[in-house]
């Protein structure tokens, strides 16, 4: 008898049971993604990036290591999409996307168009695509531009631009490490980042998507190019892009005089990685080393010096002007920094 009079409490005890038991999973469950977008929250609070259809993905990811895969550095660059799909150009822009994108989560990448339709007509996977106006008298994209809307998309230690036609491997990102480790020892100072390119004849599709086939091509037959010819500009936060003239890529002149112009005038320290950031140009038969010269609007960055009136400091901006440059050491391999003293009298900064 007392088992039947009481058989009604104990099946209500079985269901409120089974009831906490069941919430409890989904509980945990919720909690458990819930935890993940408030470390998410928390992390980026301070961008104003977007969620994209990729953005879960990272996000685990970057919970699961504990943040080690934040991004260091938003990597953008430019070019025409309108090139046929087998020519050599095609084929050079083709390999850049694939090879930036190994970068990844470590680097946001931005590609810098003209054209409204250019995604359309390019593949580009885990790209920001963002439309820019271009320089009314040359259809060109401007330099500090680039800078300006990258710093306001996303918020990284590092800004870079880089030429569409430069390969890189991942010793860019062990370069940025070591350069953010030691940035303590210049407080409040805007840093530039540049180096040499070391051009390869004919990279092949094969060698791009090989493991270190990149650094394998440029050790196998690469050569170092000229100290005058800088094809990337790394800077941080502090680097007064605003302050830059309208110089446009692709056409002569603008890079050495931003690289004088910050050494002399922003007092900017200037770190050459050549010896440490591997950048392999892509050299075809028709993409030579000169090609920024044979446009009509070749000289459109040197009318802009002249009509400003602005100071001629091209010597000032060679690569081997840089105050500091990155090495690694012979015993362990491990990058460092040193004050360069070996400065040629040009480099010094005209009153």
């Amino acid at each position: 008898m007392r088992i039947v009079q009481y058989r009604p409490i104990l099946v209500f005890v079985c269901i409120i049971t089974f009831v906490v038991l069941l919430f409890q999973v989904k509980y945990t469950n919720y909690t458990k993604d819930q935890r993940i977008f408030i470390e998410f929250e928390k992390l980026f609070k301070k961008t104003k990036v977007p969620l994209t259809q990729h953005s879960n993905i990272s996000l685990v990811n970057d919970v699961n290591s504990g943040f080690r895969n934040r991004p260091i550095l938003t990597l953008f660059t430019s070019f025409k999409t309108d090139h046929a799909m087998d020519s050599e150009k095609a084929l050079v822009y083709n390999s850049t996307m694939y090879n930036w994108q190994t970068l990844r989560p470590r680097v946001q990448l931005i590609f810098f168009t003209l054209e409204n339709s250019t995604a359309n007509k390019v593949q580009f996977i885990y790209w920001n695509i963002v439309t820019l106006s271009p320089n009314s008298k040359t259809g060109i994209p401007i330099i500090k531009d680039m800078y300006v809307q990258a710093n306001k998309l996303y918020n990284t230690s590092w800004y870079g631009y880089f030429n569409g036609d430069i390969l890189l491997t991942e010793d860019i990102l062990e370069t940025l490490e070591y350069v953010s480790s030691v940035s303590d020892n210049f407080p409040n100072a805007s840093i530039l980042i540049i180096g040499r390119r070391i051009n390869v004849l004919n990279v092949t599709s094969e060698e791009v998507r090989k493991i270190n086939g990149v650094k394998e091509s440029a050790r196998s037959r690469g050569s170092l190019y000229e100290i005058d010819a800088e094809d990337y500009f790394i800077t941080n936060r502090l680097f007064p892009w605003t302050k830059i003239p309208g110089f446009v890529i692709g056409r002569a002149g603008y890079d050495n005089w931003i690289v004088g112009h910050a050494r002399c005038n922003f007092r900017t320290i200037v770190i050459d990685a050549t010896e440490t950031l591997t950048a392999v140009h892509q050299t075809t038969s028709k993409g030579g080393n000169k090609e920024g010269f044979s446009h009509s609007n070749k000289n459109y960055n040197f009318e802009l010096i002249r009509r400003l009136k602005l100071p001629r400091n091209f010597l000032q901006g060679l690569t081997t002007c840089a105050e500091w440059r990155t090495f690694r050491t012979i015993k362990t391999g491990r990058i460092e920094l040193v004050n360069r003293d070996d400065l040629h009298k040009n480099c010094k900064c005209k009153k």
